[in-house]
This record gives structure tokens, sequence and C-alpha cells, in this order.
């Protein structure tokens, strides 16, 4: 019996979860800054953002997200400037250190994608890679609508 929504994407969280803990535990660099690193390849993924959105995206308190922010900013790999259409928040995108900074992150993980990925033929990776496509598309719509 397939799996309905809910359990569809509680499954892909589980598996994106248990990817990113295999990939700290394997790496002492994500282990010491995973907040940061998180940030920062999540930042790479989808370029300027709300610091509103980016705090719900990470799943973490405004504050929190606020002090890790200054951190990165103060290490010159993010900059923040004023909402353009509401005065209350803040966009967030990385400069051109912090996407060194997140390229150097990424390769550094590349043996956990290496990992994740073998379980999957070429056929299974090509589906992979339209379903997460389809689904980065998706969002990107919705946000541009917003």
């Amino acid at each position: 019996m397939p799996l309905s929504d809910r359990e569809l994407v509680e499954l892909f969280h589980d598996v994106a979860r248990v990817s990113h803990q295999r990939e700290v535990r394997n790496n002492d660099a994500l282990a010491r800054g995973s907040g940061q690193s998180r940030c920062l390849l999540t930042l790479s993924g989808l370029g300027p953002v709300s610091q509103r959105r980016l705090a719900a995206i990470l799943d973490i308190r405004s504050a929190s997200l606020s002090e890790l922010l200054g951190k990165m900013e103060a290490r010159g790999w993010i900059a923040r400037t004023p909402h353009p259409e509401d005065g209350r928040t803040y966009m967030v995108a990385l400069t051109e250190g912090g996407k060194a900074e997140a390229l150097r992150r990424r390769s550094s993980g590349n043996d956990a994608s290496v990992e994740l990925l073998a379980a999957l033929d070429e056929n299974q990776r090509m589906q992979f890679e339209e379903i997460l496509s389809a689904i980065k598309r998706h969002y990107q719509e919705l946000d541009q609508n917003r």
C-alpha cells in the first residue's frame, strides 16, 4: 500500500535528517559549526532570502538566527540588507567569501553524498533528480508569488 502524503514527506525528512547526521559525524569541520554550515549551505541553494523565511527553513528561533548571522557577518560570509518591501525584516545573502566557504564545506561533504546516492542505480538517480528539481521549482514559484 502506498504511503500517504504525510508519511512520504516524513520519510523524506527522516532521510535528510539521517544523511545530515552522518555527514556531521564523519566531518569534524561540520560538527564544530553545524549551525553555520547549515545556514551557509541553505543560503547557497536558495540565494538571497528574508531573515524571517530563513529562520523558518532552518527551524530556529529568530533570536538564535540573529546571533548566528552576526557571527557569519563578522567572518564576511553574509550580508544583511533591509527587505525592499517589508521594513521589519532583512534580506540575507552570501558574500563572495560566503560562497567560497559554502563550496569548501560542500566539497568536504562529498563522501556523504556518494554514500547516500550509492543506494540508487542510474535510472533511480535520474528519477530522484527529476523529482527534487520539480519540488524545488514548485517552491521557487510559490516564493515568487508571495
